[in-house]
């Protein structure tokens, strides 16, 4: 099962079998598991590993000086993080990542994406490719975030949100609690509810306990960035 996970992650496209089960020996990758709430590496933490999800979710937070803090982004099970500093000198986390359930994962020191060895170099620049192609991705994923935090108003947050996370039925999956969503928003979720409930009232969304029913898409893009 970790085998398949594996090999459907980005960061290994295109590589065959063989030279996956070679390259996981070779860079020294090994398995670890996280409780619920548990930090998996901290900000301002030293840069040491790149780290593969094999089940669960991960939140990547931000924390604030007023001591508040904001989920840039969840890691879904299969996905990459801690990839920002593959490249650069500067190699130290500017956020955090904690686990938001049990999790395991697989930690991939860096040096192995540096130092090409007789084993898998053949497979080194395939797995560089992989990598840039997940900063890019990642890159999207922030600027998102920007457009949705630089909105004047709450309600051009949420609508910004709503209309990035709506699927072809105008229906949004509620993959983060009241509390995660708040903290994604940047905003404090006695706020976020009384939003939510107002635009409910208004006739533009119906809110149910893991999904956001979308009911006046014209509505909501007019408050969208």
């Amino acid at each position: 099962m970790v085998r398949n996970i594996v090999k459907q992650n980005r960061l290994f496209k295109n590589i065959d079998d063989e030279s996956l089960e070679r390259m996981i020996v070779c860079s020294r990758a090994g398995l670890k598991k996280y409780k619920r709430g548990d930090a998996i590496f901290f900000q301002e933490e030293e840069a040491r590993k790149l780290f593969v999800l094999l089940k669960g979710r991960v939140a990547i937070i931000k924390h604030l000086i007023s001591g508040r803090k904001n989920i840039l982004y969840e890691v879904e099970e299969g996905q990459v993080f801690g990839e920002h500093y593959f490249f650069g000198e500067n190699q130290i986390y500017k956020y955090g990542a904690q686990a938001v359930t049990d999790i395991e994962i697989m930690e991939i020191p860096w040096e192995f994406f540096y130092c090409f060895c007789n084993e898998a170099c053949d497979h080194h620049r395939q797995l560089v490719q992989n990598m840039l192609e997940i900063l890019s991705m990642k890159e999207w994923l922030t600027i998102k975030k920007l457009n949705i935090v630089s909105s004047s108003s709450l309600k051009e947050r949420i609508s910004t949100w709503l209309m990035d996370e709506a699927d072809e039925r105008n229906i949004v999956a509620l993959r983060m609690n009241r509390e995660e969503l708040a903290d994604y928003l940047g905003v404090a979720r006695p706020s976020l509810s009384r939003a939510l409930m107002k635009m409910q009232d208004e006739g533009m969304i119906k809110v149910d306990k893991d999904k956001i029913h979308i009911l006046n898409r014209e509505k909501i893009e007019n408050f969208c960035n």
